[in-house]
């Protein structure tokens, strides 16, 4: 496969996990808003923002409605939810003769229908992300149904799996670890529910640990279920597949230090146990590891695989 073909994939695919991640919480935020008042309802917005790394750029009001404008729909901001599907559908563009028609016309619409109704209804102002998110989740099975799986597939699963660890672990630092302390406030009982719910985790939680909400829990349901599609040991053992099935015909030098870095990442998700993270204080750490060897693992995706010099190929 082409490199500018996999770069392409790769970053159509993170976008996209970037999009649903982000009109996920707002709508939840947004439903859930009439629960929290003063420095509780401040205190979570702090989060909202700070998830979708927008501190610096986003205003600097305490109306909901702004804030929110702001992050859907700010078309200077690269990190809003209109800027990561202008994003994808730039990358899917560039690459249409690798996707079928139906993947290119869902997301086609989908960015058209968001750029063209970039007005909240302030009466129901969750609605729009709640469609947004079907559609995201209708293009998806549209994707899963519509693609072939071959090696253009594991580059969007790569993508999207490396993003879905790296945010889920951001969302968990604001609420255990270093970054929390950007935060008014420290997370009370209706914080945790919300946790939950933006990581569409809610009902697939009290399903094993009934509808206890304890700190504890969450962090090891978050972090180290299986099975769970928003977990991030899910997503780094999609990671880890992903990676063994594209460029099946790279030579091994490129190989073996990508295949290493998954290695290392998936046995630090399959050995660490949350109770010992809680006994020695070190989930901050762990979460902070986790990020940092996401990121290794995409600067080694790229060296390997989309910007490697002649040098690695003879």
């Amino acid at each position: 496969m082409l490199s500018r073909v996999a770069d392409s994939l790769y970053w159509m695919s993170r976008y996209l996990e970037r999009a649903e991640h982000t009109a996920r919480l707002l709508a939840v935020k947004l439903e859930t808003t009439v629960e929290q008042t003063g420095e509780e309802a401040e205190a979570s917005w702090q989060r909202v923002v700070a998830c979708l790394s927008a501190e610096e750029e986003a205003p600097r009001d305490s109306d909901a409605m702004v804030i929110t404008q702001h992050l859907a729909f700010d078309r200077e901001s690269p990190n809003s939810l209109l800027a990561s599907l202008a994003f994808a559908r730039e990358n899917a563009r560039q690459v249409r003769e690798q996707l079928t028609v139906e993947v290119w016309e869902n997301l086609n619409r989908l960015y058209l229908k968001l750029r063209g109704n970039d007005m909240l209804d302030t009466r129901y102002p969750a609605t729009i992300f709640r469609e947004t998110l079907q559609d995201l989740h209708a293009l998806g099975g549209v994707t899963y149904s519509t693609l072939s799986h071959g090696e253009g597939w594991y580059f969007l699963e790569l993508g999207r799996h490396l993003e879905r660890a790296q945010l889920v672990c951001r969302l968990l630092d604001l609420h255990f670890g270093a970054a929390k302390m950007m935060v008014a406030a420290e997370p009370k009982y209706f914080d945790w529910l919300v946790l939950l719910k933006f990581c569409s985790a809610f009902e697939p939680y009290c399903k094993v640990y009934t509808a206890a909400i304890q700190p504890e829990k969450i962090a090891d349901f978050l972090l180290f279920d299986p099975e769970f599609p928003h977990s991030v040991r899910f997503s780094i053992d999609r990671v880890c597949d992903a990676l063994l099935r594209v460029a099946p015909g790279a030579p091994p030098n490129r190989r073996a230090s990508v295949e290493r870095l998954a290695g290392r990442l998936k046995a630090l998700a399959d050995f660490t146990q949350v109770e010992e993270l809680m006994a020695q204080g070190t989930i901050a750490k762990f979460l902070a590891d986790i990020a940092a060897q996401c990121e290794e693992i995409h600067d080694a995706v790229y060296a390997a695989y989309i910007t490697y010099g002649a040098e690695t190929v003879l």
